[in-house]
């Protein structure tokens, strides 16, 4: 695939993910059963094409066995945003503090993914 085709799915994928934390923040525990299911179905394929088309991303950019301390970086922070979904949906009052960290994250993952600083 090309550069721009991982891209595109990268993105779109990231967009679905965080749909579907805002979703679980919301619903979290006490929801809609139906609605929590597809959150949480959701937010396991994005994060499964979000890793897939971003070491494409990388493939592309010709880091193939030598993944920069950057990249490594950003797949910490999508670890720890797809683990997120699990306090989401059991700790319904951990929900209002990670539906602001977790955006933050996000901003820190694309702005090493935009200046590639290490």
């Amino acid at each position: 695939m090309s550069y721009l085709t991982y891209k595109v799915l990268h993105l779109v994928a990231i967009l679905f993910l965080f749909t579907a934390l805002g979703s679980l923040a919301v619903v979290g525990r006490s929801g809609d059963r139906g609605t929590r299911r597809l959150a949480l179905a959701v937010h396991g394929l994005s994060v499964v094409v979000v890793l897939v088309a971003g070491f494409g991303l990388l493939a592309r950019l010709g880091f193939f066995g030598d993944i920069p301390i950057w990249a490594w970086l950003k797949v910490a922070i999508w670890a720890v945003v797809a683990f997120a979904a699990w306090p989401l949906s059991r700790r319904k009052e951990w929900a209002t503090a990670l539906w602001l960290a977790l955006p933050a994250l996000g901003g820190i993952a694309a702005w090493l993914a935009i200046t590639k600083p290490i």
